[in-house]
């Protein structure tokens, strides 16, 4: 664990931010490398990162203040916590805008951020774990267990590292998306195969998560995870046979 990377004057820098930084930096060099790969400008790459980031954090804290409402320190404009379901809502919202904006088929924009969004999930993750922020999860005696004494949530106990497990998971599914890419041309397809992968994904790392569980023994993220994938199955299924003018060539080995 690294919460702190160090300090400069009044300035700290945290190990969560630099990998967040990370992850903004990746997810629009992916865009762009997709976009000039579809014969797209990938100018457009900075404008669809800056609406998802704006987006993004918008929701995820919305999300989380609604979330733990009543909670010390918890507003709007205070605290620290953010959700990922709430910056995934949120996110959508500012990269619609911009796909209009840009005059953009929503369809194809989908598509663009399916695979950057898998990497940026994953790279947060790795953050999530130097910060030790409470994201891992029940006590276990395997022998990857670990304990976070120093960590932004302490703990002592030897506990599951479910960040290091969604952290591996999301960078396979980023390389699935990121293959399919020449295979799943039609609209709305690819960003259709995030949502099951990713809904399957943060549906099984809640069993190995401290989260209460809320509905039929399923905690909220659970219960959200479901709806992910059910609707991915439902976009690949209304999707399947469809072409996207846009397609990449020969993606499957780019």
């Amino acid at each position: 664990m690294l919460p702190t990377l160090g300090s400069v004057g009044p300035f700290t820098f945290y190990s969560f931010g630099l990998l967040a930084a990370i992850a903004i930096i990746m997810a629009g060099v992916v865009i762009a490398v997709d976009m000039r790969q579809r014969g797209l400008d990938p100018g457009g790459a900075l404008e669809i990162v800056v609406a998802a980031v704006f987006g993004g954090f918008i929701g995820g804290r919305l999300y989380y203040v609604v979330e733990h409402w009543g909670e010390p320190g918890e507003t709007i404009i205070s605290g620290s916590g953010l959700a990922w379901y709430g910056g995934l809502a949120g996110g959508a919202v500012g990269v619609t805008l911009v796909s209009a904006w840009r005059r953009m088929p929503i369809g194809l924009t989908a598509n663009l951020i399916a695979a950057p969004l898998a990497l940026a999930y994953a790279l947060g993750r790795i953050g999530c774990q130097l910060a030790g922020d409470g994201d891992y999860g029940p006590p276990t005696d395997l022998p990857w267990g670990m304990s976070y004494p120093d960590g932004t949530a302490p703990t002592d106990l030897v506990v599951h590292p479910t960040s290091l497990y969604e952290a591996a998971a999301m960078l396979v599914v980023f390389w699935v998306l990121w293959r399919m890419r020449g295979r799943l041309a039609a609209p709305w397809a690819l960003f259709g195969l995030y949502l099951l992968l990713a809904g399957l994904e943060r549906f099984l790392a809640e069993f190995v998560s401290a989260n209460p569980k809320v509905i039929l023994g399923m905690s909220m993220a659970q219960t959200l995870s479901i709806v992910l994938i059910i609707g991915g199955a439902v976009v690949l299924w209304i999707q399947r046979g469809r072409h996207d003018p846009a397609r990449v060539a020969d993606a499957s080995t780019a």
